[in-house]
C-alpha cells in the first residue's frame, strides 16, 4: 500500500462498499481524514469482533492499538503489535479485506503520523473514544446479558458512532472552515452530528437484535419498548438530514444525507418486520431511490 493511496482506493472499497461511496462524494479536503479514521476504526473493530480470540487477549491488543494510534508507544511495542495483528489476528479474519487491513495497520499509522497536526489530533481523539466503546462492549457483557439503563445505551452509541458525527464536524471546520458551515453554528452542528451518529448506531442495534441475542447480549434494557427506540432513531435521522441541509456545498450535503435516508428506509422496514422474517435488508432499488432523493434535497437546500 503506497502512501495512503489505497486508503481511498481498492482496500477501502473492499472493506466497505457503502462507505466508499460516501467517501467518493466528499470534498477532497475532508476525504483523507475521514477515510483514514474509518480504516483505523475498522481495524480496531475487526480485533474487537474476533470471537475466536479470548476477550482478555483482544483487550490487550486494543489497548496496544490505542497507544500506537495516540503515538505513545515505543518501537518495541509497535513491532510486537504489528506482529500480532499480521499473524494471529489477521489469520482469524473471515473477510480477506479485513485480513489485509490488519496486515497493513502499520502503514495506516505512518499515514496518520504524516497528517497535519490538527487533523492528526482529531483522528486520534475519535479513535480513542471508539476504542473505549469497543472495550466497554467486550467487558460489559461478561457478567450480564443486557444493558442496565437507557444511559448505558446512549453512552455506548456515543462512543462507537455519535463521536463520529462530532469528528466529521470537527474535521470539516479544520479542513474547510467557513466553506464547511457557518462558524456561528459549530456547537449546534457538533451536537446534531452526535445525534445523527447515535441514530445510525441505534438502527444497527435494532436491526441486529436477534443476532446479538444469540450471542447472549442486548444493547437495550430488558423488556425495552422497541417502538420507542425506533421513534428515537427516526428523530435522530431527521436531525441528520437537517444537519446536512446546513452544510455549504453540494458534495458535502449529498455525502452526509445519503446514510440518513437509507436509515429512514431501514426504520420503515423494521416497523413492518415480523420476528420470523430475519434481518431486514434494504433492496438495491431502494438504495438508488435514496440516492436520487439525496441528490434532490442537496440541490434544493438553501444555506446561509
Amino acid at each position: 500500500m503506497t502512501q495512503g493511496k489505497d486508503l481511498t482506493g481498492a482496500l477501502l472499497k473492499a472493506v466497505s462498499r457503502s462507505f466508499y461511496l460516501t467517501i467518493y462524494w466528499l470534498p477532497s479536503a475532508m476525504r483523507p481524514g475521514v477515510a483514514l479514521g474509518y480504516m483505523l476504526a475498522r481495524a480496531t473493530d475487526s480485533v474487537a469482533d474476533t470471537s475466536t480470540t479470548s476477550s482478555e487477549r483482544r483487550e490487550l491488543i486494543l489497548h496496544a492499538m490505542d497507544k500506537a494510534i495516540s503515538g505513545g508507544d515505543s518501537g518495541e511495542e509497535r513491532a510486537a503489535l504489528l506482529h500480532d495483528l499480521a499473524t494471529d489476528m489477521a489469520q482469524a479474519q473471515h473477510n480477506p479485506a479485513e485480513k489485509k487491513l490488519l496486515q497493513h495497520f502499520g502503514e495506516c499509522l505512518s499515514v496518520l503520523e504524516a497528517f497535519p497536526e490538527e487533523e492528526r489530533q482529531a483522528v486520534r481523539k475519535v479513535l480513542k473514544t471508539i476504542i473505549e466503546g469497543q472495550l466497554w462492549d467486550i467487558t460489559y457483557f461478561r457478567h450480564q446479558g443486557f444493558v442496565q439503563s437507557e444511559e448505558d445505551t446512549l453512552l455506548y452509541t456515543y462512543r462507537v458512532a455519535g463521536c463520529v458525527g462530532e469528528f466529521w464536524t470537527e474535521l470539516g471546520y479544520i479542513t474547510m472552515g467557513e466553506k464547511f458551515c457557518a462558524s456561528s453554528r459549530r456547537e449546534l452542528m457538533e451536537q446534531a452530528g452526535i445525534r445523527y451518529g447515535r441514530g445510525l448506531q441505534l438502527i444497527n442495534i435494532l436491526r441486529d437484535r436477534a443476532e446479538d441475542a444469540e450471542r447472549g447480549r442486548s444493547y437495550l434494557c430488558n423488556g425495552a419498548d422497541e417502538n420507542k427506540w425506533l421513534n428515537r432513531a427516526d428523530y435522530y435521522m431527521n436531525d441528520g438530514i437537517d444537519y446536512c441541509r446546513r452544510l455549504r456545498g453540494f458534495r458535502l450535503r449529498f455525502a452526509g444525507m445519503l446514510p440518513a435516508l437509507i436509515g429512514k428506509k431501514t426504520i420503515a422496514l423494521l416497523r413492518r418486520a415480523r420476528p420470523e422474517s430475519g434481518k431486514v435488508k434494504i433492496p438495491r432499488r431502494a438504495v438508488y431511490g435514496c440516492m436520487l432523493k439525496a441528490l434532490w434535497l442537496s440541490i434544493l437546500a438553501r444555506v446561509s
